[in-house]
């Protein structure tokens, strides 16, 4: 018998029976330690989850890809303008000029030099509406009650827990007073808030000292979210007698509305109008 006559032989033996095959493989499985194999249930994925898992995105309710938290309450409206307030580049020019706008319509103006020299103009103002220098020893800037030169201004620190220990302090040294007497330590709070009013809205300090005033207001007591408003968020503060409110635009870091503003020839201005207050820096004087 040759090779050929063997391999046909083999084949033509009957195969084994069904149950000698199931009983041969249950030995071989209990041989390897293996479990019966179980089919699991398909994936099901709907297009946007395919779309979702393609991207790497994690689905949440209301928010989408990268985007910003909803802002619920003061704190998240200025904290989002800090961040926006900390990115912005500053130009510095030769004047700081300080626009303050009522009911439409514009009231006043001042050109700063950072040698505290002031030129003003406006209705009401030295000068009758006409370009004026206040011949004078130079003035220092005024922020809410207090009042600082330009290089005090900029050496205010970036850290909101340190700049309004600062400001408190200095509040507390210069011994306020109104008609009916000294400040009490909730009118000193406050007048500090004032302060931090005038950081965001009309001193010339740095983006950081900006964006630390942000902060810094974000943790005073009582600060409360008036909701939409035009131009931004409408926010209630609490200062030396009573309240304020402004318009905070977190997106651009910008108080378009205000109840109250410090002129910077001293004083504190109080208005039931719309005031806004535009500020810039630049090299050149209107013509007179």
């Amino acid at each position: 018998m040759n090779d050929l006559d063997e391999i046909r032989t083999l084949l033509a033996k009957p195969a084994p029976s069904p149950d000698v095959v199931t009983r041969r493989r249950r030995q071989l499985r209990n041989s390897m330690g293996q479990r019966p194999f179980r089919r699991k249930a398909p994936w099901i994925l709907v297009p946007a989850a395919v779309a979702a898992v393609a991207a790497g995105l994690v689905i949440a309710p209301g928010r989408f890809g990268n985007a910003p938290p909803p802002m619920t309450s003061a704190r998240d409206v200025l904290l989002v303008a800090a961040t926006t307030a900390a990115r912005t580049h500053e130009e510095p020019g030769k004047y700081w000029h300080v626009t303050v706008t009522q009911n439409g319509q514009q009231r006043e103006e001042y050109w700063y030099q950072r040698d505290g020299q002031l030129w003003i103009k406006g209705e009401g103002l030295k000068g009758e509406g006409k370009l004026t220098k206040l011949i004078s020893k130079p003035e220092p800037f005024a922020i809410g009650p207090l009042r600082m030169t330009f290089d005090e201004l900029r050496q205010l620190p970036a850290d909101e827990n340190a700049l309004y220990t600062q400001l408190r302090s200095a509040v507390a040294d210069s011994h306020l007073r109104t008609s009916a007497g000294p400040l009490s330590d909730a009118q000193e709070d406050g007048a500090a808030t004032e302060t931090l009013i005038s950081l965001i809205s009309e001193a010339p300090v740095s983006p950081e000292v900006r964006a630390g005033a942000y902060r810094a207001l974000a943790a005073r007591p009582g600060v409360q979210d008036l909701g939409d408003a035009d131009g931004g968020r409408r926010l209630q503060v609490q200062v030396t007698d009573g309240t304020d409110t402004i318009v905070v635009d977190p997106n651009t870091a910008h108080v378009h509305n205000t109840s109250s503003w410090v002129p910077l020839t001293g004083g504190i201005m109080s208005s039931d109008g719309n005031v806004t207050i535009d500020t810039e820096w630049t090299d050149d004087l209107p013509a007179e």
